[in-house]
This record gives C-alpha cells, sequence and structure tokens, in this order.
C-alpha cells in the first residue's frame, strides 16, 4: 500500500489538510429568520438615522484637552445625547471587519478573513437589509460587502468619484458636498419615508488635533443640513470612528478605543451614572463614558428604527439609552433577545445532544420564552426589561462555547492519527530480512495480538459511526474524526506484512536530533548547540589528525554557532552588510582555487555588479529586477557539465541568494556550506561513508539551522515589509515565489553539497525519505498544538507556517534532491572514478 512515493505523500498531506479544514472550518448558525418586531401603538424613536464614520479617529484624540478640539460637537453632547468609547471584542483582522462589527454585528475571526480570501466573501446581513431604505457615501470595497444598501428605485447611488485621489481633507468634502447634494434634489421623495440609513464615510488617516476642528466643523453643518430637511426631528445621528488596521505585531493592543457620540430622537441623556467618565468642557463638568463593544451599538441602532436586529449579530441592547417608553424598550429587549437565543439554539442543535454540554439547554430556553411572553401579556414591563437584559449574556456564552466545540476533538484526533502515522513509519524504515545489523530489529507482535488489534479496532470504528450517525454530526467532522481509524488499519497492515522492525534503541540519536531542531522553533539557540555538537560529533576523528583544513572547518563551526547570540538578519536592511556578501560572493571560488569557465564567471559578475549599483544609486531598478529574473532562470534551466559540478552550483545558487537578500545572511549561508563542504571532505579522506540514517540526520539539521542561523518565521513579516529593497523587487505576483526561495536556497545548496560528496546517496534515497518523514512528522506533531486562531496576524501565520513547513518538508526535501541530482548528479558524472 505504501510502496510508491506518491502514497506516502498522499498520506502526509492528508493531516495537513485535515488541519486547515478543521482552523477554516465555519462554524455560523446557518440560515435564520428574522425576528418579527411586535406592533406598537406608539412609533419607534427615531424614523431616519444618520451615521458619520471617519478613519483612524481615536477616543483619546476625541476627548483630549477636555474635548476643545471638537467645540462644536461638544455644545451637542453637553444638552443631549451619550457619549462613550467603542471597543472591540476581538483583534483585527482586515479593514472592513469594524464595518461589519458596526452594521452587522458580526466579530469577524481570523477564519472567516481567510476563508473570503480563498472565495468571494458571503452577503452579510446587516441593519441595511432590514432598513427600508439605505443610502452610503463610502468606498467601493465596503459597498460590495453590503450590496443590499442599493435600493431598487429611481435615485442614483452615489459614491466617491474615480478622479477624487486629493488629500483626506479634500475628500471629505467632497463627501458633504455629494450628500448635501442629494438632500437637496431628493428630500421631497424621502420626508414621510420611515426606517431611513444615511451612512457617510468619511475616509483618510488618522487625524491631528488640528485636522480634528474640520471633521467636527464638517459632521456639524451636515447635522444642520439634515435638521434643515427634516424638520420633524425624527432623526437619530450617530458619529464614530473605524480604528481598521489589521494588528499585525505581537505587542498590538487588543482594546483599540473608539469614540461615538449618539443623539438626536429617541436617544437619551444621561447626565451622572457610576462608573467612568470625561471632562466635558473648561470648566471640568464631567459626563459619564459609556463603554460599548460595536455590536451593542449595532442593536442601539436597530431598536431606534423599530427593525429587528440582523440575524447573526451577537449585539445586545444596553438598557436605559432609549428616549421611549419603558413598554417600548422592554419589547425592543425581548426581541434582541429572542434573535440571540434563536442563534444559539441553531449552535446547540447542530452539536451532539448525548454528550454533555453548556448548561444551557433547550428546556431553559424554552422556559424563557414562555415566561417572557407572560411578563409580556401581564404589561410588567420593567420585570422584562430586566430579565431579558440578565438573560443576553448567558446566551452570547452559549454561543461562544459552541463556536469551537469541534476544534479540541478535532485535533485530538489528528494527533491520534499522527501517531499511528508515525508508528507506520517506524514499521517502513528497514526491513529485517534485508538488514546489515540484525541487533537493531525486533519482533513486532504475535498474531493473536494482531488478530486482537484488528477487531478492536473495527470495534471501535464501527462504533463511532453509529454514534456520528445518529448525532447527525456533520460530514466533514466524520471524516476527520474517521482519520485515526484510517491510519490504524494501515498501520496494522503494514505490521502484519513487515514481521520486524527499527527496535527504539536505534532511534534515540533520531529522537534526539529531532527534539534539538524542534528546539529551535522556541529559542534559535537550541538549536545552534545542537548544530555544533552534532557537527563536532560526526567529525571527532578529525580532532586526531588537525591540519590547515581542520583549523578552518572549527573556525566557521564555532563562528556559526556564535551566530545566533546576535540578533535575526532576515528582515534587516543593512546595505553595508550586503555589500560585503556581494564581495564574499565573488571572491570565494578565487580564494578556494575553483575552476570556472567564463559563462559563469561573466554571468556572476554582471549580474553581482547590477545588484552592486542597485543597492549604492539605485538609479536603474528595472534594469535590475529584469536581470534577476533572467539570472534566475539562467540558474534554474542551464545545465552545463563541470568536473567540479559541486563548485559551480555552489557559486550560482550562492549569488541567486545574495540577490535576495537584505543584510548578511548570504555571509551566513556560504559560511555554513563552506562548513558542510569541508567536513564532508575531510570524512572522505578518512573513507568514512554516510548511510541513510546520517544521510537524513544531515539533512533535517543544516536545513533547519539554515533557516534559524538568520531569522524565525515571524521575522518573514518583517522581510515581506522590505522585499521592495531585493534586486527581485516587489510584485504581487512574484513575492510569494521570492518568499519561497528565501526558504528552500539554502536547503538545496545544502543538499548539492551532499549529493555532490556522496553520490551513493541516490540509491538510498527512499530509506532518507522515510526517515525524514518519521522526523518531521514527530517535529510537526508537537507543533500541531501551537496552531492558533486568535491574537495578532503574524502570531496565527506564524505558528500555522511553522506546522505546515514542518510537515511538508520531506516532501519539498524530495523536489530538492531530484533536483540536486540533477544540477550535480547526473550519469555521466557517476562514472567518474572516485
Amino acid at each position: 500500500m505504501l510502496d510508491s512515493y506518491k502514497s506516502l505523500a498522499l498520506f502526509q498531506l492528508l493531516l495537513l489538510l485535515s488541519v486547515v479544514f478543521i482552523y477554516l472550518r465555519s462554524s455560523s448558525s446557518g440560515s435564520l429568520e428574522p425576528q418579527k418586531v411586535e406592533p406598537l401603538k406608539e412609533p419607534p424613536p427615531a424614523d431616519r438615522l444618520v451615521v458619520f464614520v471617519r478613519d483612524g479617529l481615536s477616543a483619546q484624540t476625541f476627548l483630549a484637552n477636555r474635548c476643545r478640539n471638537v467645540p462644536l460637537l461638544r455644545d451637542l453632547f453637553l444638552h443631549q445625547g451619550l457619549v462613550g468609547i467603542s471597543r472591540p471584542e476581538t483583534t483585527t483582522y482586515h479593514p472592513m471587519s469594524p464595518f461589519i462589527s458596526l452594521f452587522s454585528g458580526i466579530n469577524e475571526d481570523a477564519a472567516r478573513v481567510v476563508r473570503g480570501w480563498i472565495r468571494k466573501p458571503a452577503p452579510i446581513d446587516s441593519i441595511f437589509d432590514r432598513a427600508n431604505l439605505s443610502f452610503a457615501w463610502s468606498t467601493t470595497e465596503l459597498l460590495l460587502r453590503f450590496p443590499k444598501i442599493y435600493r431598487p428605485m429611481p435615485m442614483e447611488f452615489e459614491t466617491f468619484d474615480a478622479g477624487v485621489t486629493k488629500s483626506c481633507s479634500e475628500l471629505e468634502d467632497h463627501v458633504c458636498q455629494s450628500v448635501e447634494r442629494f438632500l437637496s434634489l431628493w428630500s421631497h421623495q424621502l420626508l414621510n419615508s420611515t426606517e431611513v440609513i444615511f451612512f457617510v464615510h468619511m475616509t483618510g488617516v488618522e487625524p491631528s488635533c488640528e485636522s480634528l476642528q474640520r471633521i467636527q466643523e464638517n459632521v456639524f453643518k451636515l447635522y444642520k443640513r439634515f435638521e434643515k430637511t427634516f424638520p420633524d426631528r425624527r432623526t437619530a445621528y450617530l458619529f464614530t470612528s473605524s480604528l481598521g488596521d489589521p494588528q499585525m505585531q505581537n505587542d498590538c493592543s487588543l482594546a483599540v478605543e473608539s469614540p461615538f457620540f449618539l443623539w438626536g430622537s429617541g436617544v437619551a441623556h444621561i447626565k451622572s451614572m457610576p462608573g467612568r467618565s470625561f471632562p466635558a468642557n473648561d470648566t471640568g463638568y464631567r459626563l459619564p463614558l459609556h463603554v460599548l463593544n460595536p455590536p451593542h451599538l449595532t442593536a442601539l441602532m436597530s431598536a431606534l428604527l423599530g427593525i429587528p436586529p440582523p440575524i447573526n449579530s451577537r449585539g445586545m441592547l444596553p438598557k436605559g439609552m432609549l428616549n421611549a417608553s419603558l413598554r417600548y424598550e422592554a419589547n425592543a429587549m425581548l426581541t434582541n433577545a429572542k434573535q440571540l437565543l434563536l442563534q444559539a439554539r441553531r449552535l446547540r442543535e447542530h452539536h451532539p445532544k448525548r454528550i454533555p454540554a453548556f448548561w444551557l439547554n433547550f428546556q431553559m430556553m424554552d422556559s424563557f420564552l414562555k415566561n417572557s411572553l407572560g411578563l409580556q401579556k401581564q404589561h410588567r414591563f420593567k420585570a422584562l426589561l430586566e430579565y431579558s437584559c440578565n438573560f443576553m449574556p448567558v446566551l452570547v456564552k452559549a454561543m461562544d462555547y459552541f463556536k469551537d466545540y469541534y476544534r479540541k476533538i478535532l485535533v485530538i484526533a489528528v494527533s491520534l492519527a499522527e501517531i499511528a502515522w508515525l508508528y507506520c513509519l517506524r514499521c517502513l524504515l528497514l526491513d529485517g530480512r534485508k538488514s546489515r545489523n540484525q541487533m537493531e530489529i525486533q519482533e513486532v507482535t504475535s498474531s493473536r495480538r494482531l488478530v486482537f488489534f484488528r477487531g478492536f479496532h473495527r470495534l471501535l470504528t464501527g462504533l463511532l459511526v453509529i454514534f456520528m450517525l445518529l448525532e447527525r454530526i456533520p460530514l466533514l467532522v466524520q471524516a476527520i474524526l474517521l482519520m485515526p481509524s484510517l491510519y490504524w488499519k494501515v498501520t496494522l497492515k503494514i505490521v502484519s506484512q513487515r514481521p520486524k522492525i527499527v527496535i527504539l534503541k536505534s532511534l534515540i540519536s533520531t529522537a534526539l536530533l529531532t527534539l534539538i531542531c524542534l528546539g529551535g522553533f522556541f529559542r534559535r539557540y537550541v538549536l545552534a548547540v545542537g548544530y555544533l555538537g552534532f557537527a563536532g560529533f560526526n567529525n571527532r576523528e578529525a580532532f586526531r589528525k588537525r591540519g590547515m583544513q581542520f583549523y578552518l572547518w572549527l573556525l566557521l563551526l564555532l563562528g556559526l554557532t556564535g551566530i545566533s547570540v546576535f540578533p535575526e538578519s532576515l528582515g534587516c536592511s543593512q546595505p553595508g552588510a550586503l555589500i560585503f556578501s556581494i564581495l564574499l560572493t565573488l571572491l570565494r571560488p578565487l580564494a578556494c582555487g575553483v575552476y570556472l569557465n567564463l559563462v559563469t564567471w561573466l554571468s556572476n559578475i554582471l549580474v553581482l555588479l547590477v545588484a552592486l549599483e542597485y543597492i549604492m544609486i539605485r538609479s536603474l531598478p528595472g534594469i535590475t529586477y529584469m536581470l534577476s529574473w533572467i539570472y534566475f532562470g539562467y540558474v534554474v534551466l542551464w545545465q552545463r557539465r563541470n568536473l567540479q559540478a559541486s563548485e559551480l552550483v555552489f557559486f550560482n545558487l550562492s549569488t541567486l541568494y545574495t540577490l535576495i537578500c537584505t543584510s548578511y545572511e548570504s555571509v551566513v549561508i556560504q559560511m555554513l556550506a563552506m562548513e558542510l563542504q569541508l567536513g564532508l571532505r575531510m570524512k572522505l579522506e578518512r573513507n568514512e561513508s554516510i548511510g541513510p540514517k546520517t544521510a537524513s540526520h544531515y539533512i533535517l539539521v543544516y536545513s533547519w539551522y539554515s533557516f534559524f542561523v538568520i531569522g524565525s518565521f515571524p521575522a518573514f513579516d518583517d522581510f515581506l515589509d522590505i522585499l521592495h529593497e531585493t534586486c527581485f523587487g516587489h510584485s504581487t505576483l512574484t513575492y510569494g515565489l521570492v518568499m519561497i526561495m528565501k526558504l528552500v536556497l539554502p536547503w538545496l545548496l545544502v543538499l548539492c553539497i551532499l549529493a555532490g560528496n556522496y553520490r551513493n546517496l541516490a540509491s538510498q534515497e527512499r530509506q532518507i525519505f522515510v526517515r525524514l518523514l518519521l522526523m518531521s512528522s514527530s517535529m510537526s506533531l508537537v507543533l500541531l498544538h501551537r496552531v492558533t486562531s486568535v491574537g495578532p496576524w503574524r502570531e496565527i501565520l506564524s505558528r500555522f507556517a511553522e506546522f505546515a513547513v514542518v510537515h511538508i518538508f520531506p516532501l519539498v526535501w524530495l523536489l530538492l534532491w531530484r533536483l540536486a541530482q540533477h544540477k550535480v548528479g547526473s550519469k555521466w558524472m557517476s562514472q567518474l572514478p572516485e
């Protein structure tokens, strides 16, 4: 079953694919119906809602200097309305996330954003869908996320003109003029309309205290214009901001506070209350500072217009903020609670009912509805208000509980499958019938035990399938939960075919090096010390007979170990160090006495001189980019016979790697390659051969140390920021390829040196591949439990990248090994005498 490389690769990739599905799986409550608002004799608090959103405005700037920066708005909130701060519940992952949270009541997580990258984002139910009419002056990208803003009616839908690309102040003026023009043309048609939303988006950078004056003047001017257009005083207003830049760094603050000012029809004016407050004027008069989440504002806007909240909103209507009757507020609170209850019930229905879960069950939900309707019929609106208000946080907790309900058990299932895969790979390492060392093999198990394990495996699989069918667990979850059964089935079959496997004692060195490489993901110096010990141990015979070559090798070894103490060079911009790297790349073949043909010298000198000019002058960047890509094609496609094929590839790959560097990374990688080459040559001089076990150890240690000696996975984010400084430039079509080259070129260089010095390793390719699968799968089993879907982007992406790259490392190695064999291990080379 696992005799081919394709089958081994398929089983390896299946584990990775299952982890991707676990963290990208949608846990939404599905298709729901909006709640029906109970018709009352009294109208809703407002007929119209005007929402002003200014990008980049923080609460600190808005409330600074006793609100002296917003004197016109200060005169308003001293006498009416509510002032507070809006604090997101989760990290911001996309510039559109704050708008989705404000208008839909949904907190976008990282998985939802990634699913939007993979395929077109699905339409989101928002307050615009519930309103009768909605108009917006905003960007095209935002309007695409809320397609229901435009209503089919004989009115022109206005957005930003394509020619408006001037300063932010001019752009804001353009928006205000567009709104005023719209009101002057269509005010008579909207005079008697209800449930109307106007969204005015003032885009731009973070304003200063000086520019805030102009912003508040524009807001105040539009407020007066709306009041003049609709003199019935049935219009409510909300001014807030969007701090929508995705948070990338690890030290970002979750509590990004945006100001909000809500005033107009139906909005209460609270002058004092316990809790936070702020100085509202020069005399020190303090007003309450309300702290809400954006979804709470969604519920508040819905209640002002008398419309049901969005179907997937998790917002809870704040108590006491409506200037309406107790009956209206209690009914609005009950409508909000019913919408949350519907979501919690649907999520509970999608999960097993016979397994203990969140304490809020169906009976309690039904009891809440029954009691609420009883209070409503008895006209006990104060009790209904308190009852609904206190029950909604419980519903939100239930929704959060079931959101990631399956994730932990699915991760455990993948872990069990990977453990089975590790045992299977151990069985594939060595066939006892072909073993040279009979001390390294042992009997696996008796036939009776094998029959018992097979029967136990089938029993558990059958019970699991029956349980999942009865509970109607989603098909994708069922498939992942059955993965351990699949892998253990394959393992038992391999065990029955191979009665002898490698004993654990012979795997001690493999396990030790796996732990050392795994330690590099947590502390770079752990892998540095392991690299020093590994290289010294494998060349321990060289310490007995010391010469110039030995001391040069030892100097390189100690220098490379000490480099890990210094800060990471990956992602750093150091032109001086890069110039030194270029000079070293040119001079190293001359110092080593390498014979290279004229074409090689001319092509490498030309591209390195162009790179030198790009670093120092940068007069013709387009020429540099073009020549760099031409040289890349030359290195990949050109194959020339050479007696020093390994040195030729060493030179070409060093030049290519230098072109994608921004600091001294190229110096470090060339030092590592020289140390490996000297170490292997000393072994060849002593007629020492290396088997597949030692070769796989070399590949694992040197490949991962070539990465961690210059940086780490989080540092790739910094490198992406300065990618334009490399000789390949920055293009959305090619930056992914440049990032891949940055990672795999040192690996390819290590393999070329191994293939060039030990050409007999080509016949042991399968055993090397299987052992690399064993070591990489062991590492990925640990890194799997570090994968997360919360926190800053940098942490989420780096942790998943660590797991994914380690998991597919053997497959990447196989492709690079074939390429290395093509470059330095051709058939005509293997026919030469040793």
